[in-house]
């Protein structure tokens, strides 16, 4: 027992004797690691690790201290940046997990890297860390570093939580933990709960300035627009320039949504004064309306223009409200454009059914009829139950009668049942208006048409007078003289003298008598049309044709009378009086003063019609007297001086007469013989048969008779007028333009007949039915060979046909011979002005400027068939002037082209005058312009979109951006053309990229600071 006792004593003594030898010889070790961890508290980093290091290599360290020597070394490592400073620490954690140390070690190197604000690397190493088991602050700390560095990386879901918890205890980070999970709540919109936290953050003054964005945010979102106010505006003082700023704008829109104007405006106009950054087209609208409300009109105008146009609701008030202002300062185009954005814009359709009413009217108040009828007639269908729906009708009545587009009025008002009166009156007056234009451009057929549509509704009496006298009119034109008549006489049961067509429903009425042969009749009419004095436009020609009834009723001393009134008045027609005259006077047996009317007519006037029947008549006389030699001189010269008269195969006939009476058979036999080669179908070949055959059997002589005589039966057969049947049938499908049966049938006529007399005929009317269907080859050769064989009396028409189709083949060559051709045989204005105008377009494919001028004034001079054909010339005249740089003998011709007619070519002339202006920067006068074209020439749809595609360009020349945008939506919107429409794209494209339209916009009304600035001005962050 005792030795046991022994034992165990001596082992228990042992150790304690070891510990005392040990503690006295690592009395120098522990020197040195308490002066490495003095080092390391006071931050003295490399003096600290070579100490810990030192510790590390000695013998004689304790384990606790030299594992802690290696912890602390390894996190200076991280504190010195050295590159193995992670590795150590993620070492030290792995080979002592148990360690103390090990559960700081990510901590610590958690806390470094927040400290160097690499907040991802703090966040891995937090991550890392067993939070709950830090104790105390540690895990005060830890908590806000980890949340603030999740916070500072936008990971907001993750940073809440611990906010959160920081918030709802006492702690140093209390305020800060309310503010940033308030800030989280505020980017989230859960403004609730964002307030709660961000009035108690605000509670500590270190984030009252802080909160103030976000809070007046809220109270903003919130429609808490009093407080806002009351909570803000003491604040302003206090913060600096971009809070300051952010917190006016909140103000003032504010005070906007309490219709508080005037006081919005004074916060809205601190923040425009003191603003750098670009302002959102919401924002900009904002102010534009407060503008508009105080009636600052200049100011709300520019703000609202500053917005701009996109697709959006924002966009349609915006355009609403600029189209209210400028209709306020009596701008009606830039109005119209600004309703016209509005309109097309659906997203409030009582903005655009107002804009559409309001564009509507502006549109009739401008003048601009057409496109008044298509936006009234638009507005109608798209709102039949508008409150402006009465008002509607009332004005697209109103603008029909204005309205030059005929067409589309005629249309709508023929697709309403039930018209009114009013709608009554005006189809009345645009289907008689649509008539006279057709009438005009020699479309009779369908004048007819719209005039009896006109007369049908016999609202206004006057017009109805009108209407019947331009029926009557058109009868004349197309020979129906016995409806004309009839249409005459009803104009004159509805007009009155005053009638500014009174005067020419006489004569009118006179011709028609005329033309249908009730001469007594005729000269009465216009026996009262020449009551009207000289000043009448057809005083000159109702004194011959009166002389022509007095002559056709045989009283002759009458018609000798006005005939002499011709001549001595120097009348346009004098050739024909002298020949008349002349004519009369050989009836009435005065042959002396016969012969000397003829003779003037062969002396004076030389290139008269009237002066191969002069010559003709002359030796008739002399023939009729038995001055057979005479008779012969005359009949000669004209045979040999006139190549292309008509009277040609009568002046063969009359000569051998003549020889025949002189007994000269071998000249008679010459002349007959040239009728039967040359005119076998010629009326004067059956004479010629007959004094032939009369010549051999005096001179006993065989000669050729059977020859021409078969010659004349196959040219003239007498099969019962089957062929004359076939032919009528064939000229009737041609007359009704039915082309293609037409050739079908002319075709076997001439395979069927080749020598009938009507094969001529046939053969110029095939090659027209190939002409009108267009199948310009097959005709080419046809017309050739009528022009070839000149037998027939469409000569002139074929060398017409040959010349334009070859200008349409570019032979100009000969198209100009052809054309030439045409005016050498020319009898009338017409033929003159179909030579002139095909040698214009020769001379225009050849850029001949010269020519084209020339042609222009010849057209003007010398064909002036009607008003289209002066402008055309004018619009001719005044290209080639422009493209030679001559812009004022330009200007010149292409304003009088839109001063003669409202047709195409002043359109295009009005048009140019626009275009000289714009390349001359006179931007308003061009606008100017074009507007007037659209006003005075609506119906031409090309030159209306041409000319807003020119607006859009003067406009952008002019800087007005929004009306340059504004006129070319509105093309791309409404044209029909993809031409016009794909320009305007092009063009809007250009603009929107030169001036930079794509906007990145700042939300006006929730003004957040950013997350960068609120991170450097925490304080609790180190």
């Amino acid at each position: 027992m005792n030795k046991y006792i022994v034992v165990i004593g001596f082992v228990f003594l042992l150790p304690l004797q070891s510990f005392s030898q040990y503690a006295f010889v690592n009395s120098g070790a522990n020197d040195i690691y308490q002066e490495a961890i003095e080092a390391f508290e006071q931050k003295q980093y490399t003096t600290a690790q070579n100490k810990f290091e030192e510790y590390r290599k000695l013998q004689d360290h304790e384990r606790i201290k030299a594992e802690n020597a290696t912890y602390y070394s390894a996190l200076i490592s991280i504190y010195l940046y050295q590159s193995n400073g992670e590795n150590r620490i993620k070492s030290f954690v792995k080979s002592n997990p148990a360690h103390p140390k090990a559960l700081e070690a990510y901590y610590e190197l958690g806390n470094f890297y927040f400290r160097e604000k690499n907040y991802a690397k703090a966040i891995q190493y937090y991550e890392k860390t067993e939070g709950d088991k830090l104790k105390g602050e540690d895990k005060t700390h830890y908590q806000f570093k980890i949340a603030y560095a999740y916070f500072s990386r936008k990971a907001f879901q993750e940073a809440l939580p611990y906010f959160n918890s920081l918030k709802r205890r006492d702690n140093q980070y209390q305020s800060a933990a309310n503010y940033y999970a308030g800030y989280i709540y505020f980017d989230k919109k859960q403004f609730d709960e964002a307030l709660i936290d961000l009035e108690r953050a605000a509670e500590n003054d270190d984030y009252k300035i802080s909160t103030a964005n976000m809070m007046a945010n809220i109270y903003y979102q919130r429609g808490q627009y009093q407080k806002l106010i009351d909570y803000a505006e003491d604040l302003i003082p206090r913060l600096n320039r971009l809070e300051a700023l952010n917190i006016k704008l909140l103000i003032a829109d504010a005070y906007f949504e309490q219709n508080n104007y005037k006081q919005a405006n004074d916060y809205f106009e601190e923040y425009r004064s003191e603003n750098r950054s670009k302002m959102d087209r919401e924002l900009l609208y904002r102010m534009g309306y407060v503008a508009y409300q105080l009636q600052k009109y200049e100011e709300a105008i520019k703000l609202f223009e500053e917005v701009g146009i996109a697709k959006d609701s924002l966009s349609q008030f915006n355009a609403y409200y600029l189209g209210e202002l400028y209709l306020k300062k009596e701008n009606y185009r830039f109005a119209s454009n600004a309703y016209e954005q509005a309109k097309l814009l659906d997203f409030n359709q009582d903005i655009a059914m107002e804009s559409h009413f309001q564009l509507a009217k502006l549109q009739l108040k401008q003048g601009n009829t057409t496109n008044a009828v298509e936006e009234l007639s638009s507005y109608i269908k798209n709102y039949p139950k508008s409150p402006y729906s009465t008002q509607a009708n009332e004005l697209l009545s109103e603008a029909f009668l204005n309205s030059n587009a005929y067409d589309k009025a005629i249309e709508f008002l023929e697709s309403i049942e039930n018209k009114s009166l009013k709608l009554k009156e005006a189809y009345q007056k645009v289907t008689f208006y649509q008539g006279a234009e057709y009438f005009n451009q020699a479309n009779y057929y369908r004048a007819m048409e719209l005039f009896q549509k006109s007369v049908d509704y016999p609202q206004n009496i006057s017009l109805l007078g009108e209407t019947y006298f331009w029926m009557g009119e058109s009868y004349s034109t197309g020979k129906k003289y016995k409806e004309a008549i009839a249409s005459y006489e009803k104009s004159f049961k509805s007009s009155k003298r005053s009638d500014n067509w009174f005067a020419n429903l006489n004569y009118g009425l006179a011709y028609a008598f005329y033309n249908d042969k009730q001469f007594e009749k005729s000269l009465q009419y216009f026996k009262e049309y020449l009551n009207n004095g000289k000043s009448a436009t057809y005083y000159a020609d109702a004194i011959v044709r009166l002389a022509d009834c007095y002559y056709v009723t045989k009283n002759y001393q009458l018609a000798i009378n006005y005939y002499q009134k011709a001549i001595d008045e120097r009348n346009p027609n004098i050739d024909y009086a002298y020949f008349q005259k002349g004519v009369v006077n050989s009836i009435t047996g005065n042959n002396s003063l016969a012969n000397q009317s003829f003779d003037k007519v062969i002396s004076d006037f030389r290139n008269s019609n009237y002066y191969d029947n002069a010559l003709f008549q002359k030796a008739q006389l002399a023939f009729e007297s038995g001055q057979y030699e005479k008779s012969i001189d005359g009949f000669s010269y004209l045979l040999k001086n006139l190549q292309q008269s008509p009277l040609r195969p009568f002046a063969y006939s009359r000569r051998a007469l003549a020889y025949f009476n002189l007994q000269r058979y071998e000249k008679a036999e010459e002349d007959y013989t040239l009728i039967l080669q040359n005119y076998l179908t010629h009326s004067t070949a059956n004479g010629a048969l007959a004094g032939l055959q009369e010549l051999y059997s005096i001179m006993n002589k065989e000669g050729d008779l059977d020859q021409y005589l078969s010659a004349y039966k196959n040219a003239n057969p007498n099969d019962g007028e089957v062929t004359k049947i076939e032919f009528d049938a064939a000229q009737s499908l041609y007359f009704n333009q039915k082309y293609d049966r037409a050739v079908s049938s002319f075709k076997a006529y001439i395979q069927n007949y080749p020598d009938h007399s009507l094969t001529a005929e046939a053969r110029y009317y095939l090659a027209d039915s190939y002409y009108r269907n267009n199948q310009f080859e097959e005709a080419l050769g046809l017309f050739y060979e009528v022009v070839e064989a000149d037998n027939t009396a469409f000569n002139k028409r074929s060398i017409q046909k040959i010349a334009e189709i070859e200008l349409v083949n570019k032979d100009y060559s000969k198209a100009r011979l052809y054309f030439t051709k045409l005016l050498d045989q020319s009898e009338n204005k017409k033929d003159k002005y179909n030579a002139y105008t095909g040698l214009m377009e020769i001379a225009k494919a050849n850029s001949d400027y010269s020519k084209m001028i020339l042609y222009a004034d010849l057209i003007m001079e010398e064909a002036a068939v009607n008003a289209n054909a002066i402008n055309e010339a004018y619009l001719n005249k005044g290209m080639a002037n422009y493209y030679q740089g001559k812009y004022a003998e330009a200007k010149s011709s292409f304003q009088s082209a839109v001063n003669a007619a409202k047709d195409e070519f002043a359109a295009e002339s009005k048009y140019m005058i626009a275009l000289m202006d714009y390349n001359s920067k006179n931007y308003q006068e061009s606008i100017n312009a074009l507007f007037q074209l659209n006003k005075d020439f609506g119906n031409y749809a090309i030159w209306i979109g041409k000319s807003f595609l020119l607006i859009a360009d003067n406009y952008y020349a002019m800087d007005e951006i929004f009306q340059a945008k504004a006129t070319l939506n509105s093309i791309i919107e409404n044209a029909d053309s993809k031409v016009l429409k794909d320009e305007a794209k092009l063009k809007l494209e250009l603009i929107e990229s030169e001036t930079g339209t794509t906007e990145e916009g700042q939300d006006s009304s929730m003004n957040t600071i950013e997350m960068e600035e609120v991170i450097e001005n925490d304080s609790t962050k180190n």
